[in-house]
């Protein structure tokens, strides 16, 4: 039995630009009905940056991996997506295209 898909949306509060990221990915889940679960987590102070491997603020992760890849130190930052013009938030093209990458390689794992 195959994995179900996760996401992890990890912020802090110094950036608010992760409740656009928020509602951006909700609007990509419902508009392609997709399976997944979702999580919202508040990433305190460096500490918790350095262990969870925080990319700024917001992060997006699908089953552990950084929409970007990311694989760096923990930073306490806004995050700056330069595919979305140099915006807070990654663009909604580049959320439905991971997603959905990753949905079809679940059920490509689930067929066998």
């Amino acid at each position: 039995m195959t994995e179900p898909i996760h996401i992890e949306l990890l912020y802090f509060d110094g950036c608010p630009s992760y409740k656009t990221a928020w509602n951006d990915l909700l609007e990509v889940i419902t508009e392609h009905d997709l399976e997944v679960t979702v999580r919202l987590t508040k990433v305190r102070n460096v500490e918790q940056a350095d262990a969870l491997h925080f990319a700024g603020s917001p992060t997006i992760r699908v089953n552990g991996r950084d929409l970007e890849g990311y694989r760096g130190d923990g930073v306490m930052a806004c995050r700056i997506y330069e595919e979305n013009g140099g915006k807070g938030y990654p663009s909604k093209a580049l959320l439905q295209a991971r997603l959905t990458e990753k949905v079809e390689d679940h059920e490509q794992t689930k067929r066998g």
